[in-house]
């Protein structure tokens, strides 16, 4: 079983040369400022004008502003943009329309009925991402590497490509596929030392062993 891998959480050049040396499918960038990982607009420029194709950037960012959004639009090129907030399926569609940029939408899952909203987003989104509903620091969902229970996903019929994130990290990362069939993953703080700085080994156990190998 393969599956595409997002490293979310990137604040440094180092840590987005190794995660692209490695094989890693997407990069995230927070933006949000209540996050320890969180980058400014000046820093994401930077560090986005280092990535090499075909490894695509992903812009985190949490109910935003348009005026943010044009902002991010005028600073930076990214690929992806990653509502993380508690945006309305209307307003993910006016973002949408305004940035004509593909969209990936989390949702915080902790109970079956929390996948009902998966269907509100599907019609203007090109991804869904599930997360753990953890909060941390306030209104920022995921980060604290706590996973949700994955039976819940069992047999759920997604219209659109989805990334399992919340809590994975090197030991549980096969455990996961198995049991949701997840073919994207998404790992922040189980491939860090400290948060905002990852670990060389972790990133490249994760990938191998999301890749099939057994490392």
């Amino acid at each position: 079983m393969e599956c595409l891998v997002k490293i979310c959480g990137i604040t440094s050049e180092k840590d987005l040369k190794a995660a692209q040396d490695l094989g890693a499918n997407f990069v995230g960038f927070v933006l949000e400022e209540k996050s320890k990982r969180y980058i400014n607009l000046k820093r994401l420029k930077s560090l986005s004008m280092i990535i090499r194709k075909p490894l695509k950037s992903v812009a985190l960012v949490v109910d935003p502003s348009d005026d943010f959004l044009e902002m991010l639009l005028m600073s930076s090129k990214v690929d992806y943009i990653q509502l993380h907030g508690e945006e309305s399926p209307q307003r993910v569609e006016q973002i949408a329309k305004k940035t004509k940029i593909p969209l990936i939408k989390a949702i915080g899952v902790e109970k079956e009925t929390d996948l009902h909203s998966v269907r509100s987003y599907e019609n203007s989104v090109d991804y869904i991402l599930l997360d753990s509903k953890s909060k941390e620091s306030g209104n920022l969902k995921g980060g604290r590497g706590i996973s949700f229970n994955w039976n819940i996903i069992k047999g759920f019929n997604f219209n659109k490509p989805w990334f399992l994130a919340g809590g994975l990290n090197t030991n549980n990362v096969i455990d996961a596929m198995r049991t949701t069939g997840a073919k994207m993953l998404d790992v922040s703080t189980g491939v860090e030392t400290k948060p905002g700085k990852k670990s060389f080994d972790k990133m490249r156990k994760f990938i191998g062993r999301a890749n099939g190998e057994f490392i």
